[in-house]
């Protein structure tokens, strides 16, 4: 009879266990979307909301959906972070080197800046901590775009890279761990003006100064584009032409070298005499006019100029008596190639 009652008191024992894991199952996600929603209220200066989470126990992930954080006080409508899935889960390939990490995957990434809307001064590593208890390893967004807006401006400046398509691998350092720049980083997307943008790239984020080596490329973008940000920034407005952009980077130690090249072909300026506009801005246009007309390429039709980046990664010296002469170089030498020039190196900078 004893028996009978302690078999009967182990399974309602059992019952309850049973009934209690179902129960805080089904309340999980309310829980964790009611604790994500008030790590971001805590932001001083931001606010925003997660509309729900999922869990998947059985597999150690989960998803966040419908992010949005907003500046108070913003300027316009645009979140300054938003993300239509967020998942999060234990890099399962991570556990084979004996390491308990995670990875982000986000899906539908919006990050717009702004002058008064760039993130800094707050605590956003405890938001993405609470998010994820493991350390990241892998990071990948999933059709992202990410936008600077100077409201300021009239019209406003937008300029973006659309339809991004990035990672970021062994950020832990879980393999090649005697590597001096061990995670692998790639981004493609589209610019304004239809511009293809590739980024590759090593990195080292586990020192408190980052160490990088990293190449970036933006071809043919249309010139024309971007006339909202010449026209505020030199008072300059394109008609028609294409522009890339071409960089190396690498630091070491708090250290950095590299450079940034422009090269601009089939240019031509928006002739502001025909349309009656202030004849000082249509005198500064035809000055500028002819002066990239002079100083261009003839062969090649295309004007371009290269700005060496040395010093300290905090405060790095921008050589901008080099970048002019260097437009003389491309119109009376050889024309600068439209592509990284292979010269900068990593390894240079720790042998110094």
């Amino acid at each position: 009879m004893n028996g009978i009652k302690k078999r009967s008191v182990a399974l309602s024992l059992i019952a309850v266990i049973v009934v209690l894991l179902i129960v805080g199952r089904a309340y999980l996600p309310y829980w964790v979307t009611d604790y994500l929603n008030a790590q971001i209220t805590a932001l001083n200066g931001y606010g925003g909301s997660i509309q729900d989470v999922d869990i998947h126990l059985w597999r150690g992930a989960g998803s966040i959906h419908g992010l949005e954080i907003r500046k108070h006080g913003g300027e316009r409508n645009e979140p300054f972070v938003a993300a239509e899935t967020i998942d999060l889960s234990v890099e399962w390939s991570a556990l084979l080197d004996g390491a308990v990490v995670g990875a982000i995957d986000i899906h539908g990434a919006d990050l717009n800046f702004s002058k008064r809307q760039h993130g800094q001064g707050e605590n956003w590593e405890r938001v993405v901590n609470a998010w994820s208890p493991l350390d990241i390893n892998r990071l990948a967004l999933h059709g992202g775009r990410v936008a600077y807006i100077d409201y300021s401006a009239e019209p406003n400046i937008h300029l973006y890279i659309d339809d991004i398509d990035a990672q970021v691998t062994n950020l832990r350092n879980v393999t090649d761990g005697d590597i001096a720049l061990p995670s692998h980083l790639s981004i493609k997307g589209q610019s304004v003006g239809g511009g293809e943008l590739t980024v590759d790239g090593r990195l080292n984020m586990i020192k408190s100064i980052p160490d990088f080596d990293i190449n970036l490329e933006l071809q043919d973008a249309s010139l024309p584009a971007f006339n909202d940000y010449t026209k505020a920034a030199a008072a300059v407005d394109f008609e028609s032409g294409t522009v890339g952009l071409f960089s190396e980077l690498a630091a070491a130690d708090g250290r950095l070298t590299g450079y940034v090249k422009v090269v601009a072909t089939d240019v031509s300026l928006v002739n502001l005499r025909k349309g009656g506009q202030n004849p000082i801005n249509a005198l500064w246009e035809s000055a500028v006019s002819v002066f990239m007309e002079v100083f261009e390429n003839q062969p090649e039709d295309q004007f371009a100029f290269s700005i060496p980046i040395e010093g300290n990664l905090d405060d790095p010296d921008r050589g901008t008596w080099a970048a002019f002469l260097s437009i003389f170089d491309n119109a009376f030498g050889q024309a600068f190639t439209r592509d990284t020039e292979g010269r900068i190196h990593f390894e240079e900078l720790l042998e110094d």
